[in-house]
């Protein structure tokens, strides 16, 4: 249990870390000059980005799925692999090693990321350049009140985005996909053969 619980934190941090910070600053009015693209991908509510995250503690390699308000991820990370589903107001963190579904309440934090609202607390600030995955490579910055975070751009390709939060420190999210090709076979929680366990009455 203890390895399940190590993979669900890594699992919600990466989640949180990568989409949203993205969220919040996706409704935002006023976008920097490199990132607006992008974001309007995500303001779509439809898109899937593959990428690897790295900081204190954590290496992981990581999709996200989105669409019709539902979010999919698949995390690999030390050996182990765990797929999380939310939908319905619900966690579903699938291990098909071990043939599991565990089900919980899904996090408020997930719940605002999946609306695509911004409340005004994050804001562009500016642009510059830094070295990020090994290029010196441009980027736009935001500030909000849980941190800052850089999104960096390779060309015409969004090249990934550097964290910044208080007791957390820094993470380096390095995106090696980002498209609109969600199918939603992604969002199929399997309950056949697999022991399921409900904990979604329980607090997060």
């Amino acid at each position: 249990m203890a390895i399940k619980k190590k993979m669900y934190k890594i699992t919600t941090i990466a989640l949180l870390l990568g989409l949203v910070l993205v969220g919040q600053a996706w409704g935002q009015t006023r976008f920097g000059p490199r990132t607006e693209p992008f974001f309007k991908i995500f303001e779509s509510g439809t898109f899937h980005m593959k990428a690897a995250v790295t900081g204190p503690g954590i290496v992981t390699d990581m999709e996200i799925y989105s669409k019709d308000g539902r979010i999919a991820t698949v995390t690999s990370s030390q050996g182990m692999s765990a797929r999380v589903v939310f939908r319905d107001g619900k966690t579903h963190m699938i291990m098909d090693s071990e043939k599991m579904v565990i089900i919980t309440a899904t996090p408020p934090e997930v719940t605002s990321a999946t609306g695509m609202k911004n409340d005004g607390s994050v804001e562009f600030v500016g642009s510059g350049n830094a070295v990020f995955a090994g290029k010196n490579l441009p980027y736009d910055e935001y500030a909000a009140d849980n941190g800052t975070v850089l999104y960096f751009v390779d060309g015409n390709k969004l090249a990934g985005f550097r964290t910044v939060s208080p007791g957390i420190g820094t993470i380096d999210t390095v995106v090696s996909v980002l498209d609109q090709n969600v199918p939603d076979s992604v969002f199929t929680v399997p309950s056949s053969g697999y022991q399921v366990q409900d904990m979604s009455n329980f607090s997060f």
